[in-house]
């Protein structure tokens, strides 16, 4: 990439292939009357302006949908654009999940690497095979990068939501105390504590009708139930605990101490993330 409006390119400089975000696609006509498609593609890395100048007769893919694109850059007075050769619906490889994202949909688009590397980083393959089919759940995924942590105490901002998950998830990666897999598990569990509030607050910092209801913390294991049964095929111990992890709090039952160690270091990072953030 050579510039902040151009997304990711084959290494051929006057050759555009890949699979990108399409936004905005809007069927127009040649003064001679022939149709052609103007949209946008864009990842992580940004966007550039698309022509499809021979569409065939099938419907166009949605808005924001992964499509597979192969063209040539067009050099212009007022930039970049790529004139394509072909458009179909594209498969996301796990690789990309994380480019996928689009820019235009990350507030803190700096942060995006450090996601990108703690998906590399997990070496138990079901859990990042779990990692990775949360992020390719772009219901999941756009809020998770977009939302506030909060409305008013720690990281209350757009894509507040984010840097909590990763400082978290960042402050287990530390601890040398426990065993590989278990610290994997316990970032995993970390990055996903909050996940709950992708359904209560909205990027714009208001709450949703579900938030004015209920607490964050009781829609946790809701979002990720699909992909925790999936868990469960491949690493049934590993997901049972996952599950304590994510909502393990001190109570009267237990008088304070978790059945593992690992869930009080996930809520010490969660307690020692927001209170720097809101001091």
């Amino acid at each position: 990439m050579t510039n902040s409006n151009q997304v990711s390119v084959a290494h051929r400089v006057d050759h555009i292939e890949g699979v990108y975000r399409l936004r905005c696609p809007v069927l127009n006509y040649t003064r001679a009357g022939k149709p052609f498609v103007r949209m946008a593609l864009e990842d992580l890395y940004g966007s550039i302006p698309a022509y499809l100048w021979q569409p065939d007769e099938t419907e166009l893919p949605l808005e924001l949908s992964c499509v597979h694109v192969c063209g040539k850059r067009r050099f212009r007075r007022d930039g970049v654009v790529a004139d394509l050769d072909s458009l179909a619906v594209g498969v996301k490889r796990p690789e990309d999940i994380v480019r996928l994202i689009p820019r235009s949909l990350c507030p803190l688009p700096l942060l995006m690497p450090f996601l990108e590397a703690l998906l590399g980083h997990l070496k138990n393959t079901a859990l990042r095979h779990f990692l990775s089919d949360v992020l390719s759940d772009d219901g999941i995924a756009f809020p998770f990068v977009s939302c506030p942590a909060s409305l008013g105490y720690h990281h209350n901002y757009p894509g507040g939501l984010l840097r909590h998950s990763i400082e978290c998830a960042q402050m287990i990666e530390r601890y040398q105390e426990f065993a590989p897999e278990k610290k994997e598990l316990g970032m995993v569990a970390a990055l996903f504590h909050d996940i709950g509030k992708t359904l209560t607050m909205t990027p714009q910092m208001g709450l949703t009708s579900l938030g004015r209801a209920m607490d964050h913390d009781k829609l946790t294991l809701e979002i990720l139930a699909p992909y925790l049964h999936s868990l469960d095929q491949g690493w049934p111990e590993g997901a049972a605990e996952l599950r304590y992890l994510l909502t393990w709090r001190p109570g009267f039952k237990d008088k304070g101490f978790p059945k593992t160690p690992l869930a009080n270091a996930v809520l010490a990072a969660d307690r020692v993330s927001a209170g720097i953030d809101g001091v």
